[in-house]
């Protein structure tokens, strides 16, 4: 009997053990997922500041560009206006146009993702139509296309109806969605913008067959200052807001924005917005 009782107090030791092993094993494996949570969270911190502080410089280099275009050209008209025929002077005004037209480009971005942060960001919605919107957009982007030897369609596949929206800030979401899908195309590649009802929402896709986004970009995508991976044939930089914006023109409006792959190659940039 004293043997029987001894045995079963040795189990009972053994099982408490156990038990006491078991919760010591997952504290500390909870203890090492915190350890490891913190260390990407401080990771994470460090980078984003590091973004941070290289944009500045690289914003000054940004602004820079198109400053001395400007400088230039004014320079010339200045000092050698005789000197310069009809052609020469209709040059150096165009240049100081697209230069100027890219710095306010840059300085409304700065101001839109300010007023984002301070929550005073505001869209003004009007009852139209979307697909016009549309239409102008493909439109004024098929010059550009062209001269990059990328096909752009925008094809009708259903009647949309009116409803209320902001047209010019829908038009700077297209625009910097159909911008990256003709920087990110090479050469005989092609973009196809689709629109069509889906749920209570119209859906809006920008598809490509371009480079794509790699994989460990795209949970970076849409935040400030992020720069995708380019592959080697795309030099062109932005100033990595595009994105954030467009992303906060579309929550304004109660919709979504993503990315997907365009299989077999490419991206597809998709947003909704609701229709009530």
């Amino acid at each position: 009997m004293q043997v029987y009782i001894l045995n079963i107090l040795v189990i009972v030791e053994s099982i408490l053990l156990l038990i006491t092993s078991l919760i010591l094993f997952s504290k500390t494996r909870n203890l090492t997922n915190l350890k490891k949570y913190e260390e990407a969270l401080i990771n994470a911190q460090a980078e984003q500041q590091a973004k941070e502080n290289d944009f500045f410089p690289m914003l000054v280099h940004e602004l820079r560009a198109p400053l001395s275009v400007i400088q230039g050209a004014a320079d010339l008209l200045i000092k050698s206006t005789e000197d310069l025929n009809a052609e020469q002077i209709h040059t150096l005004l165009n240049q100081i146009k697209i230069s100027s037209s890219s710095l306010l480009e840059m300085v409304g971005e700065i101001l839109d993702v300010s007023k984002m942060e301070g929550g005073k960001f505001q869209i003004n919605k009007t009852y139209g139509s979307i697909e016009d919107v549309l239409k102008e957009q493909c439109s004024y982007f098929e010059p550009v296309a062209k001269v990059r030897k990328v096909t752009l369609s925008c094809p009708k596949l259903e009647d949309l109806p009116s409803f209320s929206f902001d047209p010019e800030r829908i038009k700077q979401v297209l625009n910097n969605l159909i911008s990256n899908a003709i920087k990110f195309s090479l050469e005989g590649g092609s973009i196809v913008i689709t629109s069509k009802k889906d749920y209570g929402f119209v859906r809006i896709e920008v598809v490509d067959n371009g480079v794509g986004v790699a994989d460990k970009d795209k949970p970076l995508l849409f935040q400030k200052f992020f720069q995708a991976s380019n592959h080697k044939d795309i030099k062109e930089k932005g100033t990595g807001l595009g994105l954030v914006i467009a992303k906060g023109i579309v929550e304004a409006h109660g919709g979504k924005i993503w990315v997907e792959d365009n299989k077999p190659k490419g991206s597809k940039f998709i947003f909704t917005i609701p229709l009530r």
